[in-house]
């Protein structure tokens, strides 16, 4: 071998090696990072504390918390929320993570890996504040094909929101208060933002989740989750102050915030009639059915999609509504009218007789007995005073 041999060789070497280096760094960071909880965090109030969680794809960089802050509108001086999703570019140099700025694209640093093993990570901003985290071993379960997300909004200005959507794309929204745009809507969206908001709640294993969670404070606001299986109700998750595990709290992100990402065409009116700031109920005799409120909206938009008939029936359930009792303020939304007054609603579970003062009367047709498929008769609970 020859001396100019050698040389070449030798620096051929060292280019695969440094290669070799940089990219076992950053391969090692690809996956799912949580947070490892100190006493001192589980012991800080829901209300201000929300779990923290990190993901690194080869050029990408994910906050399972999202991108978002609220920037002052320069004509009605009103908070507007500015979301810019859960990703955003990264790199690393040495042993520095840099992520562009998803709010004005500018490159800055972020963290210094510290120490990385197999399956946990510490990160430092200044080498005295560290955040320690352990990989995160997926376990894709999810069994549902339709989702639906409602917020009832709190003591304050949190978001009334309602969301579904479903395995082809499909969105119904309705922006309650406290959000732009007020009003229904509907949108069909590209399946690489609907397979996402699915994987996500798919991580949260939604199957082992209790149905209801609170925090120990007032005023906050409740999230219910309604989860569909070919049309049928399978769970649905209430959940006061996000007190949920953090997998269902990371959930919560992209879909809570979907509206502000997609083109939504507008629904002329709210027909069939959804109540303001209430929730359908199901009155039988003395007994009574609560919905949700994600349960409401699903019902609602079955409705929506069901056909106007003209046929008699005899009706079982009459249809009630029950008042949004996390929310305390005026209406958020009063200049959303209704296109008739309503005077009834009645029901045999199939057919839906919306019956107005000021207009004939409307059947939709189901296609199927809504309390059938989804509740039992245990569900229904005997009347109380505040019904």
């Amino acid at each position: 071998m020859t001396k100019i041999h050698f040389i070449i060789l030798f620096l051929s070497f060292l280019i695969i090696s440094c290669n070799t280096k940089n990219e076992t760094k950053e391969n090692k960071l690809i996956g799912e990072w949580s947070k490892i909880e100190s006493e001192l965090d589980s012991d800080r109030p829901s209300l201000f504390y929300r779990p923290f969680g990190i993901g690194f794809t080869e050029d990408k960089i994910e906050f399972f918390n999202g991108f978002k802050r609220y920037d002052q509108d320069t004509i009605s001086r009103k908070r507007e929320l500015n979301y810019k999703g859960t990703f955003t570019d990264y790199k690393i140099k040495d042993d520095s993570i840099f992520i562009k700025n998803p709010f004005n694209e500018n490159w800055e640093f972020k963290w210094k890996i510290k120490e990385q093993l197999t399956d946990t990570l510490i990160l430092t901003k200044n080498d005295t504040t560290f955040i320690k985290l352990q990989r995160i071993k997926t376990n894709m379960n999810f069994n549902f094909d339709q989702i639906i997300f409602s917020s009832s909004g709190c003591y304050g200005s949190c978001p009334i929101i309602d969301i579904s959507i479903d395995n082809k794309n499909n969105i119904y929204f309705q922006g309650e208060g406290y959000v732009k745009p007020l009003g229904f809507y509907e949108s069909k969206i590209d399946s690489i933002k609907s397979k996402y908001i699915f994987s996500k709640f798919g991580k949260a294993n939604i199957d082992n989740l209790l149905n209801e969670y609170a925090v120990g404070h007032t005023d906050d606001e409740s999230i219910t989750t309604t989860f569909i299986k070919d049309g049928k109700i399978i769970k649905t998750i209430h959940d006061y102050g996000k007190a949920g595990p953090k997998e269902l709290i990371w959930a919560y992100v992209p879909i809570q915030n979907l509206y502000t990402q997609i083109e939504l065409d507008s629904l002329v009116n709210d027909e069939p009639f959804y109540p303001k700031l209430h929730y359908y109920t199901f009155e039988k005799d003395s007994q009574i059915l609560r919905l949700e409120k994600s349960e409401s909206f699903f019902l609602w938009t079955e409705i929506k999609k069901s056909k106007i008939v003209s046929k008699e029936f005899k009706h079982k359930y009459s249809i009630g509504f029950r008042g949004n009792y996390t929310y305390w303020g005026a209406d958020p939304n009063e200049n959303r009218k209704h296109q008739y007054k309503i005077d009834k609603i009645e029901s045999d579970g199939k057919l839906f007789k919306f019956s107005f003062k000021d207009h004939e009367s409307i059947i939709y047709d189901l296609g199927y007995n809504f309390i059938e498929r989804n509740f039992k008769e245990a569900d229904f609970k005997k009347k109380t005073k505040y019904d």
